[in-house]
């Protein structure tokens, strides 16, 4: 008796909370974006909503109807087109500048008299390699293109936790990453993502923005003591407020040229790097300054998983006959000038510093695994005025370069088909 009752409740529990998530996927299906856009990005996009962010005389970026900065393309790829398909991050998504890398390449190719050369782009904010892996496998493939090409930055895209087929996957992750809930649920997935902000964009630190904002309107003399109180009232309230001064206060007035408003590659200032500085500079922990230290603290383990995810990507490229090369962007400190802006914090341009030397490692690993690199270093190191010191974006100039060494390089595979 007691048998047949646990079989009863357990068969009643699996059938209603079966109905539930069932009735639930079909009402998130009236708020949840449509299939790619919610396989790409864990929130909508509004143009309006973007342009409200902004400030300043610079151009506002519009996203298309899959919340990509790119112009609208067909899912099927018209007859007689060459179609090149590009993953990555921010870096690709280009919010801060007039047009983003897709777009000046496709520029390029069509002033070269290739008419029927396509880019699409899918650029998306805060992602890394999982995603990139699985945007590949479960987006781009659909798009029949004829080459991939995966942007990597060296800045934060660099994962401790490898592909691996016997990987388990939680419960609920940001699409398009597997899940539990995501295999059988994917729109009501998107929507608990979005709303609890499970999301790496959902998790990224928005403490104090408004403030920071206000900051830089401020005359200047009032400036240094503004990002004191923020930074001891939002972050760490608990350190001296004399070594907190002392920190911020080390690029002098010359820190604030960087702000001033222009016409291009207006710059902003953020508050949470204005604590990271306090916090790497303060730091407890060991933090490696010279290059000997650099090298000696080199996380082998963390390029090793890295590269199995682009490998992952370079192999289903391959599987079906796809050019696939992976274009690797550098961090910041190869631009001279956005060098000389944090050389008053030797111990915050440690992490960026340990990424060049992960950055070379990887590009030996993947050389030597036959896939083709576009390092882009190769174009952007010693290029004054390339790199936004605000956030370690590429200006207009370093897309520019960017979208150009792409171009000639792809155009290369393009010719050799």
């Amino acid at each position: 008796m007691k048998q047949k009752r646990f079989w009863f409740w357990g068969v009643f529990t699996a059938l209603l909370v079966a109905i539930t998530v069932a009735g639930l996927e079909v009402l998130s299906s009236f708020v949840v974006p449509p299939w790619p856009a919610r396989d790409l990005r864990p929130i909508e996009v509004s143009n309006a909503a973007v342009a409200s962010t902004l400030s300043g005389a610079q151009a506002v970026p519009t996203y298309n109807s899959w919340g990509l900065r790119d112009r609208e393309h067909p899912p099927q790829k018209p007859a007689g087109i060459s179609r090149t398909v590009l993953v990555g991050d921010s870096f690709l998504e280009g919010a801060f500048v007039e047009k983003s890398v897709g777009a000046r390449l496709e520029e390029i190719w069509q002033a070269e008299g290739h008419r029927n050369w396509e880019v699409m782009s899918l650029g998306i904010s805060a992602t890394g390699p999982p995603q990139y892996y699985y945007r590949i496998r479960n987006i781009a493939l659909s798009l029949q293109p004829d080459a991939l090409v995966l942007m990597f930055y060296a800045g934060n895209d660099f994962v401790s936790d490898a592909l691996s087929p016997w990987r388990i996957p939680p419960p609920i992750a940001e699409r398009p990453q597997p899940s539990w809930l995501g295999a059988v649920a994917p729109r009501l997935t998107w929507l608990l993502v979005n709303r609890l902000g499970l999301s790496e964009f959902g998790r990224a630190n928005k403490a104090a923005t408004d403030e920071v904002r206000e900051i830089t309107k401020m005359p200047r003399d009032q400036r240094l003591d503004a990002m004191v109180r923020l930074v001891k009232t939002h972050y760490y309230p608990e350190k001296d407020e004399k070594v907190i001064r002392e920190i911020l206060s080390r690029g002098g007035d010359g820190f604030w040229d960087r702000f001033e408003p222009r016409d291009r590659d207006e710059e902003y200032l953020q508050a949470w790097w204005l604590a990271s500085m306090v916090d790497w500079e303060t730091a407890t922990w060991t933090v490696p300054v010279t290059p000997a230290e650099i090298e000696q603290s080199l996380n082998k383990e963390q390029v090793a998983s890295t590269l199995t995810w682009l490998l992952g990507a370079r192999d289903l490229a391959r599987e079906r006959g796809i050019k696939f090369l992976v274009a690797l962007a550098p961090v910041g400190l190869v631009d001279p000038g956005y060098a000389e802006f944090w050389r008053p914090w030797p111990r915050y341009m440690s992490y960026p510093r340990q990424n060049e030397a992960k950055h070379r490692l990887l590009r030996r690993e993947l050389e030597a695994q036959g896939v083709t690199v576009v390092d882009l270093t190769d174009d952007l190191k010693g290029v004054t005025g390339t790199y936004r010191v605000s956030d370690g974006h590429w200006t207009e100039l370093g897309t520019e370069i960017a979208a150009k060494r792409l171009a000639a390089a792809l155009g290369k595979m393009q010719e050799a088909r």
